[in-house]
């Protein structure tokens, strides 16, 4: 159900994450962002948003990065050649939450401060973003979906209730995928990837 579902990144998802890989261009990428991104793509497949999100029919769908960009040319050659639904998608870069230009899917660099991530969430929690990040914590203390390591392999955490403040309806396959997180503000965000053990029965958000 995994390879069905997730189409593009199958074709990673499954290898090592601190696998190596070169791009177009000859620069070395890490292969955790390599599978990043094709997750990036697949969200945008398995999560609906509402129709005030676009401001056309014919309005793109735009992937944004806050941060240093860790993908290189990765998202930018996704862009080239798929699309979401009948909309083509565009990627645009913030080195600042100053920056900013509305997004659907927002990534959250881990390389950005603590504190604008928490300036992310604050700001961005009732629009209609997916608020994706990558440090410990980041869906527990209000971003929607958290990339996390479990046995060198990429996976991620889903705040549904994050996910509901911004109108935003998850797919249940996608949500089989997940681990299921509950806000918690007294959790402590904290720098690089997470690294778990896989526990059963992590509640659903409320």
């Amino acid at each position: 159900m995994f390879l069905a579902l997730l189409g593009l990144s199958y074709l990673f998802a499954w290898a090592p994450a601190t696998v190596v890989a070169q791009h177009a261009q000859g620069a070395t990428i890490s292969r955790e962002y390599t599978i990043k991104a094709g997750y990036l793509y697949n969200f945008g497949l398995y999560v609906r948003w509402p129709e005030e999100a676009f401001v056309s029919e014919d309005a793109p769908f735009v992937i944004g990065v806050l941060g240093v960009d860790p993908f290189g040319a990765t998202l930018d050659q996704v862009a080239a050649v798929k699309r979401i639904g009948d909309r083509r998608i565009v990627v645009r870069r913030f080195d600042s939450l100053d920056q900013y230009r509305p997004c659907h899917i927002l990534f959250v660099a881990k390389t950005t401060s603590v504190e604008e991530h928490f300036e992310a969430i604050r700001r961005l929690r009732a629009t209609h973003v997916l608020l994706v990040g990558e440090r410990p914590a980041f869906a527990h203390r209000g971003g929607t979906i958290n990339f996390v390591l479990e046995n060198n392999k990429i996976r991620f955490e889903v705040n549904q209730s994050a996910a509901q403040r911004g109108d935003l309806k998850i797919s249940a396959k996608l949500l089989q995928l997940a681990q299921l997180v509950e806000q918690n503000n007294d959790i402590r965000l904290s720098g690089g990837t997470s690294s778990r053990t896989p526990k059963p029965g992590i509640p659903e958000a409320r």
